[in-house]
């Protein structure tokens, strides 16, 4: 056998072996398909925020979670999204402590309101977004929904722009403070969750975002 030859029937092993890795995927992938675990990380980012929604983790409220969540993702499969990020552990924890707090201390407003004699006026806010990515984008929606006083109404995929129905609108400030708060929460996602890329993409379009408000205040 030739040169030609022992390169050729390299060649077609090669081929051989990139076909029969691929078929032994596209089987795998059937087989997940069919019994509905084509998304595993849907299944496990939907049983997080249904515990986030019950308020406790105990073993039937995650046992009960994943049913739901693979259900769920087995009789309306969710768009694919592009997730290029890693979860970190001090993220994680961060982002989990602090929405504790915020579910306490919007708690507790609400419950000082309940008791005024005159209702704060409510309004809507905009958000434009850091980050380009549809997972932040539900994410940081989903937080905001959960925290007492503010729920998302609205959600803009092409702008990243989210609408808010905010409670209290007493302060002359409060656009801008829901603004801040649902920007650090945006962050908080991004610290748990994005890649160093995306995390500094958003710090730079927020650094640009910051200058440019500072300047329409001066003028």
């Amino acid at each position: 056998m030739n040169a030609d030859e022992t390169q050729s029937a390299r060649t077609k092993a090669a081929q051989a072996a990139k076909s029969a890795t691929a078929a032994r995927v596209a089987a795998r992938r059937r087989r997940r398909r069919r019994l509905g675990l084509r998304q595993p990380r849907n299944i496990l980012l939907l049983t997080a925020l249904w515990l986030v929604l019950v308020g406790q983790v105990t073993i039937v409220s995650v046992v009960g979670g994943l049913l739901l969540s693979w259900l769920v993702t087995l009789l309306f499969p969710l768009p694919r999204m592009g997730y290029r990020g890693r979860p970190h552990l001090v993220g994680v924890v961060k982002l989990g402590v602090l929405l504790v707090w915020d579910l306490a201390t919007a708690s507790f407003r609400l419950a000082v309101s309940a008791f005024a004699r005159e209702q704060p006026p409510s309004g809507i806010v905009r958000v434009d977004l850091m980050s380009d990515s549809d997972l932040y984008q539900a994410n940081t929606g989903e937080l905001m929904s959960v925290v007492p006083g503010s729920i998302v109404v609205d959600a803009r995929r092409s702008t990243r722009r989210l609408y808010l129905h905010v409670f209290d609108m007493t302060s002359p400030r409060a656009k801008e403070e829901i603004v801040d708060v649902t920007l650090q929460v945006e962050g908080r996602v991004l610290g748990a969750f994005a890649s160093s890329k995306e995390q500094a993409k958003a710090h730079e379009k927020l650094a640009d975002y910051r200058r440019r408000a500072r300047e329409e205040a001066s003028s």
